[in-house]
């Protein structure tokens, strides 16, 4: 089907269809061809369910513009992480932008007003955003659009993202009835049972523009799904190198998939000599810049700087110990062909678009608390095979796995090759799901009894998987809950939200996170002692609190630090069932430790090495924390706390910045930060008043400040 003809027989103008046929995209592709059968542009729902890079995303743009063009219409596109939302912000906003279509991009704070979002034609978005607008009664925005994108529908099937996924497209269904629903996935196995649950047409297929071959890795021979055999001659000190060695002396690219942040590093480590042997002069040059700007950076840590040395080398490592920025410089440098191999944990295959020739899975187990090793799911596997094939690079793209005996070559063939993906399932059954859900549900004057809920909650994809569950029963317990512990009154049997409600619903926390935070800051209040560290602790104890693992190493220095404290803890045992379990307690201890450590400065390579975390860690932290103490300050204002919404405003910039108490003058200018702040500080400004009396000269002189900054830091001032 030829793409321009499409487009003039529905009457797309010609400027329109010169920016979608700019690409080289002149064809469609069979997939897209069937979506256009099934009546896509003739606003039917659909659920789109084939392989990355099958043309999803041009169908979804092509419905989008239909309804800007034709009908005025307004746009959501939502995707489950905010670099999915990046990436196609920039994509949707270098296209149609000179055509006149404003797009737009919503994943910041999650009670940040939303009055700017109905300019955009095309506006993208987190689930968790747009669930947030609409607990903040941003009524405005579903009943003007005319369609949603839900990109990475299979993230419904995800236990912490899965139940706002599921809630608000129901909601959106709900009050918006005639709205057009777009759901893409490559990995769905019941994909016509979303499509049924959405009332939409389903179009799934197996191509690929990139044809991929599957195939398992045993003795240097790989064993494909076609039943050819390609033989790896390859010299390397051990297997991955081999088959990495393969894919790169052919110009290609590696993804490498292991278990574990510790194997991901010692992967790329040991795959340098191989990536460092096909590297030509210029490449060499501009990985040795990239790498000295990831080992320079002022708060560059142990690990910042093993990865300079990989990458130096033209191999890389990522996972989430990294920090966002460090995540986004290897992906862009691997896109551009430069870095030649990425040895990641899986969540990379859940991330951005990141094709290689080869995608290599190394492991295909990993450890279970309570089980040991267990093999992967189905679904992950295909998730990290769906990466390998580059458009416009490769004619094929090779998912290889790695058996160490016959035997086991088999098994991988019929545990992940030849079989099908997990089915998805509902996780919004869950009671801490429900309960947040039910909140909002009120708070934003959707519904006012038990009935209403019950009627809503019908339309959902749990009750729709799950015929016969006890939705009033279940319902009537959350409504319970949360009329007991005052977050909604009832008259009648109509329920209405209390200040507390509202208030838990707007800062988008678990109502048992809210009622920990009001029960311990009551104890301060009528007087219990406290510290920071114990306010940290507080926060720590809240089900929304990201907690670090605990090892046994742990256990009696963690019970030295619980009897040190035990006058500055604020919830004890006795306040919380949680920390009646062992591991829990330690757990918010350790939290806490690092984040006390934090405030006080101690520098993140330190605290990478003590608390065996990696910057990534420390910045989600942080930004938990940070969140965590936002929400206390809003429940202490409340509840008439006065004083303690100045201390708890306090600790959050402490947090923010990772200062001392003295330093919350100096980190407030932007662009200083704690490191400058330090040494601003020992230069003997301790003052926003101290810096007015100096020059920008004075200024600069201090070490890491430079002239540029301090001419700033001097327009700040004034």
């Amino acid at each position: 089907m030829d793409l321009e003809e499409l487009l003039k027989g529905y009457s797309f103008p010609q400027d329109v269809i010169g920016v979608l046929t700019a690409s080289g995209i002149t064809k469609l592709y069979p997939p897209q061809i069937e979506a256009i059968k099934k009546g896509v542009l003739d606003k039917k729902n659909l659920v789109m369910a084939m392989p990355t890079a099958a043309g999803k995303t041009l169908i979804a743009e092509l419905c989008m513009l239909r309804s800007i063009l034709h009908e005025n219409g307004k746009c959501l596109y939502i995707v489950p992480l905010k670099a999915l939302a990046g990436e196609k912000y920039h994509d949707f906003k270098d296209k149609y932008e000179k055509l006149g279509i404003k797009t737009g991009i919503a994943t910041g704070d999650l009670d940040s007003p939303s009055k700017y979002l109905n300019k955009y034609q095309i506006l993208i978005a987190t689930a968790e955003k747009v669930d947030s607008l609409l607990r903040a009664r941003s009524g405005g925005l579903i009943p003007n659009l005319s369609v949603v994108v839900l990109d990475e529908i299979h993230f419904i099937n995800d236990e912490s993202r899965g139940p706002t996924l599921e809630i608000l497209t129901t909601r959106i269904r709900q009050m918006k009835p005639d709205i057009q629903v777009l759901a893409l996935s490559a990995t769905i196995s019941n994909a016509k049972e979303i499509a049924g649950w959405l009332d939409a047409e389903l179009a799934c297929s197996q191509w690929r523009p990139i044809p991929l071959k599957e195939g398992v890795y045993y003795n240097e021979r790989i064993l494909f799904d076609n039943d050819s055999i390609r033989i790896v001659k390859e010299e390397g000190p051990d297997d991955l190198n081999k088959l990495t060695l393969d894919t790169l002396r052919g110009g290609g690219q590696v993804l490498v998939f292991v278990n574990s942040r510790r194997s991901a590093q010692a992967s790329s480590r040991g795959l340098c000599g191989s990536s460092s042997a096909v590297l030509k002069p210029e490449e060499r040059n501009l990985l040795k810049d990239l790498a000295k700007q990831i080992a320079e950076d002022p708060s560059a840590t142990k690990v910042c700087k093993k990865l300079a040395d990989t990458v130096a080398q033209g191999a890389a490592f990522h996972h989430a110990g990294l920090t966002p920025k460090q995540r986004t410089l290897i992906e862009e440098h691997f896109k551009k062909n430069i870095i030649k191999v990425i040895c990641s944990t899986p969540t990379l295959a859940a991330g951005v678009n990141l094709p290689a020739r080869r995608a290599i899975i190394r492991d295909c187990k990993r450890y279970a608390s309570g089980l040991g090793s267990v093999y992967i799911p189905t679904f992950e596997y295909k998730q990290c095979a769906g990466r390998a094939g580059r458009p416009q690079y490769d004619d094929h793209g090779e998912a290889v796995l790695m058996a160490k005996s016959l035997s086991e070559q088999n098994t991988l063939f019929e545990r992940f090759i030849l079989a099908k993906p997990e089915p998805i399932t509902s996780k919004l059954g869950s009671e801490s799901a429900l309960r947040i859900h039910v909140l909002s549900s009120v708070a934003a004057g959707y519904v006012h009894d038990i009935e209403g809920m019950f009627a809503f909650l019908s339309h959902t994809f749990l009750a729709y998987q799950h015929r016969g569950i006890d939705l009033i029963g279940l319902v009537g317990e959350i409504f319970d809950f949360l009329h007991r512990n005052g977050f909604v009154d009832k008259s009648g049997f109509r329920f209405f939200t209390t200040p507390l409600g509202n208030t838990t619903s707007r800062l988008y926390i678990d109502p048992v996170t809210a009622l920990t935070l009001r029960d311990g800051l009551t104890k301060i209040h009528k007087g219990k002692s406290f510290s920071p560290s114990g306010l940290l602790h507080l926060m720590a104890c809240c089900p929304d609190s990201e907690l670090l693992s605990v090892g046994k190493n742990d256990h009696d220095e963690l019970e030295g630090l619980a009897q040190k404290l035990e006058d500055e803890l604020v919830m004890t045992a006795d306040d919380l069932p949680l920390l009646q379990d062992a591991y829990a307690f330690y757990a918010t201890l350790k939290t806490m430790g690092m984040m006390d450590r934090w405030i006080n400065e101690e520098k993140e390579e330190t605290i990478c090495d003590d608390f065996g975390v990696g910057p990534g860690d420390i910045y989600r932290h942080v930004e938990s924390m940070g969140w965590l103490l936002y929400a206390a300050g809003m429940i202490a204002g409340l509840n008439h706390f006065k004083d303690l919404t100045f201390v708890l405003e306090d600790l959050r910039s402490r947090v923010k910045y990772g200062i001392r108490e003295e330093l919350l003058e100096l980190a407030s200018l932007k662009g200083v930060g704690r490191i400058r702040a330090r040494q601003l500080f020992k230069h003997g400004y301790h003052k926003l008043e101290d810096l007015r009396s100096a020059t920008a000269g004075q200024i600069s002189a201090v070490k890491t400040i430079g002239k540029v900054l301090a001419d700033d830091i001097m327009a700040q001032l004034k």
